[in-house]
């Protein structure tokens, strides 16, 4: 089984109320990839959203078009997504010889390694980050195969959201989780925002997307807390 990987990060520069970040990643079959991106273009016409689908730009004219966004993502059973939340106040680049990037990828890990599974091929596309390390992505896709050597990674690489509607709803997903744990909408629960995310949150059974799943096992939507306390390992809330 192949499949290709979407990853994007939301809030992760830290600007003011912003407590957490957020790393996303959304899994799509690679026999099923051509054809989900045609229909997430045609949704996207269809309702008016016309340029790059963004969470940034779900607004009150587009809330309905961003609304069945979202029930096209629940409706495929062979997309998946999982995201790492990490609180900024607690993340010590200390603990990470003092480079806070090095952390940054190390949370980017812990969201793949746990649903990368022995006798899989994956495609990994990133985000493009400028970093300052030289190698971040040959060093993440090292250690990837290394902690599970029986996955294969066919490629790790990065790229540009613009022309990737599966990228988009990966930014749009990792957004709203971002978002709800960082509390954006308490004081305007009537936002498109807010009721994007309580729609979201409705559709896959939580009460809202501010929970971290059970266990990191394979599913439609996961969503994990890091508990940097205790580095090694993820908390629940829910």
């Amino acid at each position: 089984m192949e499949y290709v990987i979407y990853c994007d990060e939301s809030r992760h520069c830290a600007k003011p109320g912003d407590t957490h970040l957020a790393i996303g990643g959304l899994w799509v079959a690679r026999e099923h990839r051509d054809t989900v991106s045609r229909e997430l273009r045609a949704i996207a016409r269809q309702n008016g959203l016309g340029s790059e689908l963004k969470w940034n730009k779900v607004s009150g004219k587009y809330a309905a078009a961003y609304t069945k966004i979202v029930d096209y993502f629940i409706s495929q059973g062979h997309l998946n997504f999982r995201a790492i939340v990490v609180e900024h106040a607690k993340f010590n680049p200390e603990f990470h010889g003092g480079d806070r990037e090095l952390g940054f990828y190390k949370f980017y890990f812990r969201m793949l390694e746990k649903w990368l599974f022995p006798g899989f091929v994956y495609t990994i596309l990133l985000d493009f980050q400028k970093n300052k390390g030289a190698d971040r992505f040959g060093d993440l896709r090292r250690v990837l195969t290394n902690a599970v050597p029986k996955a294969s990674i066919h490629e790790l690489t990065v790229i540009e959201s613009a022309d990737t509607p599966l990228a988009q709803l990966c930014d749009v997903l990792t957004g709203a989780v971002s978002a709800s744990w960082c509390k954006s909408y308490a004081d305007a629960p009537s936002s498109a925002k807010a009721m994007l995310t309580a729609h979201l949150a409705k559709v896959i059974g939580w009460p809202s997307l501010r929970v971290s799943s059970a266990s990191p096992a394979w599913s439609k939507f996961n969503v994990f807390a890091i508990d940097l306390a205790d580095p090694g390992r993820e908390t629940s809330h829910g």
